[in-house]
């Protein structure tokens, strides 16, 4: 036998035992060497979920990198609103987190214009004796992952009851089955990585894992100029209803939201989770097919057909071939959609509304969430003991013929001021009837409370701004097509002026939010400039300036007891 080590056949037990230790040591040892040398070389970050305010560390926020765990490709990360909340919670507070997407985030306005902000107002003047926070953690392009992943932090910081609004980027969203921001479609193994990634090993393997994706399939990493992050998101378009794909999208929801809840649950913290609602009557769907065995040929003649049909003003006759095409096959969303315009131009409006849903789950591009992902909310919030606040049906209750449209949305499920406005005062009556902070001595009714938000004209139009620049492009345009009609807009007045400058980024928000008071007060409307201080103390609690530029607003008023205050 040729010399060196001996085969550990042949050596004593202890020393086998030794030698066994060692070599299942050695990957250890190598892994734990070359995560101290990436840390000691300055390589990689933790991202905690909430940082001291700078200046001001009495005070939290929302780390703006914080999305970094979530988001490797991307260089423009989304941020919260950045709620700010005091480290240190005293007994007077009472504290709710709300977790969501971009809904639950306010856009386009954000601010003063998310539903979050007008809850905590008006709770904040029904318990004056009590101080609200609401501290809202919600991003753009995230979904069930990474609510998931920030429950622990959020459970760090006391809170009193958690506030949810998600479901529409359970597809799409980072790390989602279909999104070009995923890491496969086994939840267990994204989860696994998501309690990893503060290990720089880890966040060096993914880095050099999407630098090699970007190398093979001939792509350059970064984004394609002029795209929107809606666009950037999409890695898989088509989305069958009842495919594969398609399920387990709903599969990756009902185990995350379950394991959420059940953390939530097991802390005493009570959870209030909102249905979601999204553009039924005025969004016509993104991609729609038969299925794949139908003549396409023949199946179009006939769609084109009836659409003539109802365009001519006979939704009866219409409405007999959408039913026709149908029976032969159902996948169809376009058919779905056009049915419901027949059935509401015979005023049947709830069997409208259904084939409106209908339509929205056929939707293959799957941005819109289907009537499923209400299913799983509501299962597993009675699984879970949470409180299923219905926001779906508030929107729907309060939209022309009960089916919910551009009155309350905006493009395909952002709502509108006044959308947001009923999403908050859904979460405002759930807690109320839940009992929860103290005796609802105070209640404020919703026509003072939507009266008295704290929106300021500069939010509204930079909210008109956003949006048009969304729906300038794919998938509102063809692919490839973008509109630039954004870049040619000329400010008229003051309110414009600043609010192109906050969308240009020329000017951040409290500039434009401070020069609009002073515009406002330059010219004798305190009551406006007012809304604009008190905007400014809403998103930055810790700043005495903010609160003197209100006083003195007050005290032009002859306010004198609120000035005091």
């Amino acid at each position: 036998m040729p010399s060196g080590t001996p085969p550990t056949s042949s050596l004593p037990p202890t020393r086998r035992r030794v030698f066994t230790a060692l070599m299942l040591a050695l990957p250890l040892l190598f892994f734990a060497f070359l995560e101290g040398a990436l840390r000691l070389s300055g390589f990689g970050e933790d991202w905690p979920l909430f940082v001291p305010v700078p200046g001001h560390e009495d005070y939290l926020y929302q780390n703006r990198e914080v999305a970094r765990r979530y988001f490797v490709r991307e260089q423009t990360l989304p941020t919260s609103i950045s709620d700010a909340f005091k480290a240190r919670k005293d007994t007077a507070t009472f504290r709710l987190f709300v977790q969501g997407g971009s809904s639950a985030a306010g856009y386009p306005y954000y601010y003063g214009g998310s539903f979050s902000r007008m809850l905590e107002q008006r709770l904040q003047q029904t318990f004056p004796e009590r101080s609200i926070e609401i501290v809202n953690t919600a991003m753009a392009a995230v979904n069930s992952y990474t609510l998931l992943d920030l429950a622990d932090e959020i459970i760090e910081q006391a809170p009193d009851a958690v506030l949810i609004y998600a479901g529409h980027n359970e597809y799409y969203g980072a790390l989602g089955v279909a999104s070009a921001e995923s890491l496969g479609r086994a939840r267990w193994l994204v989860n696994t990585y998501l309690r990893l990634q503060r290990l720089r090993v880890v966040q060096a393997l993914r880095v050099l894992l999407v630098k090699a994706s970007a190398l093979l399939s001939g792509r350059r990493a970064g984004a394609p100029p002029g795209s929107t992050l809606m666009e950037r998101m999409v890695g898989e378009q088509a989305i069958p209803y009842g495919s594969r794909r398609f399920e387990q999208g709903l599969e990756q929801f009902r185990g995350n939201l379950r394991d959420l809840l059940a953390r939530y649950r097991d802390r005493g913290i009570p959870v209030f989770i909102g249905t979601v609602a999204s553009n039924e009557r005025d969004h016509r769907p993104f991609i729609s097919a038969p299925s794949p065995g139908v003549d396409r040929e023949a199946w179009s003649a006939r769609y084109r057909s009836a659409r003539a049909r109802l365009e001519a003003g006979d939704p009866e006759v219409a409405l007999a071939a959408y039913d026709a095409l149908l029976a032969q096959d159902s996948l169809d969303a376009n058919v779905f959609f056009d049915r419901g315009r027949a059935l509401e131009q015979l005023h049947w409006y709830r069997e409208a509304r259904a084939s409106y849903l209908a339509a929205k789950d056929r939707d293959q591009l799957r941005f819109r969430a289907p009537e499923a992902i209400n299913r799983i909310i509501r299962e597993e919030a009675a699984r879970a003991g949470a409180t299923v606040v219905d926001t779906q049906r508030r929107l729907a209750d309060a939209a022309t013929n009960g089916i919910i449209g551009h009155d309350l949305m905006l493009e395909h499920l952002h709502p509108n001021v006044d959308g947001y406005f009923l999403i908050a005062d859904a979460f405002y009556e759930a807690l109320r009837e839940a009992g929860l902070i103290g005796p609802w001595q105070h209640y404020v009714p919703s026509r003072t409370a939507r009266a008295e938000i704290l929106l300021t004209p500069v939010d509204s139009l930079y909210g008109v701004y956003r949006v048009r620049q969304l729906m300038g492009s794919w998938p509102f345009q063809p692919p490839g097509v973008v509109d630039h009609a954004m870049d040619t807009v000329r400010a008229t007045n003051e309110v414009e002026r600043l609010a192109l400058a906050l969308f240009r980024r020329e000017m951040n928000w409290l500039e434009a939010t401070s020069r609009l008071r002073d515009h406002y007060a330059a010219s004798g409307d305190y009551h406006a400039a007012l809304r604009a201080a008190l905007a400014i103390i809403q998103q930055y609690p810790f700043l005495p300036e903010a609160y003197a530029a209100a006083g003195d607003l007050l005290l032009r008023q002859r306010r004198y007891a609120e000035a005091l205050t």
